[in-house]
């Protein structure tokens, strides 16, 4: 009976005991957890502050920087009396294309020749050689800029340093656009530097007319080619 008693007791005791630590690890999580939350939520709180200051410092420093660009472009564009300046600007104009040009030059054309009468020195030369090739015509307007020229035309189409003359297929493409024979080609410039460049013996002019290509080049005042569009 005795024995009964005590394995109750012992047994009480246990389950009393069992309880206690139970609940004595509930507290310690839970004092874990809201502290864990209560870091977290500093450390977000610094750093949206933090963050937020970046932002309206990095923001400032931009409205700054496109207000002495504008005060710049409006300084170079307003102030007529620097002639220098003002020149600069407008050759800036012109190698990007921005602007029309007028003045003296040269007009080359170049065209496919078909029924093209080969020189017997050329004879074994395939009749793709008297048609005109991208090739030919990037070789054609680094003559022309070598020579000084200052704006540059194929078929109407204004040449800048970022203009890409491809071939695809048996199509002729400047900055994507189709262009066909013949190609009529303008440059602005001194216009006796640039004729004798294009004209020179040994040049891509000559060859295309030794190949059988029709050529032609002439001296031209009062040229016109209109901006990139």
């Amino acid at each position: 009976m005795k024995k009964t008693k005590l394995s109750i007791i012992i047994g009480l005791l246990c389950m009393i005991l069992t309880i206690s630590i139970c609940i004595q690890l509930k507290t310690v999580i839970e004092a874990g957890i809201d502290g864990v939350t209560q870091l977290t939520d500093s450390n977000l709180k610094k750093s949206l502050i933090k963050w937020k200051a970046t932002y309206v410092e990095d923001n400032e420093k931009l409205k700054e920087t496109d207000k002495q660009l504008a005060d710049l472009r409006n300084n170079t564009l307003d102030n007529g009396s620097d002639s220098e300046r003002m020149e600069k600007l407008k050759k800036y104009q012109v190698l990007l294309g921005t602007t029309n040009v007028s003045g003296d030059g040269v007009v080359i054309t170049v065209a496919d020749n078909n029924k093209a009468e080969i020189d017997n020195s050329f004879s074994s030369l395939y009749i793709s050689d008297s048609l005109v090739h991208d090739g030919n015509l990037v070789s054609i307007v680094n003559e022309l800029k070598a020579a000084g020229a200052e704006a540059i035309s194929i078929n109407d189409k204004r040449i800048t340093n970022e203009t890409a003359i491809t071939c695809a297929g048996n199509i002729i493409q400047v900055n994507g656009e189709k262009v066909g024979s013949p190609f009529i080609i303008k440059a602005i410039g001194e216009k006796d530097l640039l004729y004798g460049e294009i004209t020179k013996k040994d040049g891509t002019v000559y060859k295309l007319k030794k190949y059988g290509v029709i050529t032609n080049v002439a001296k031209e005042d009062g040229i016109k080619i209109n901006k990139k569009i």
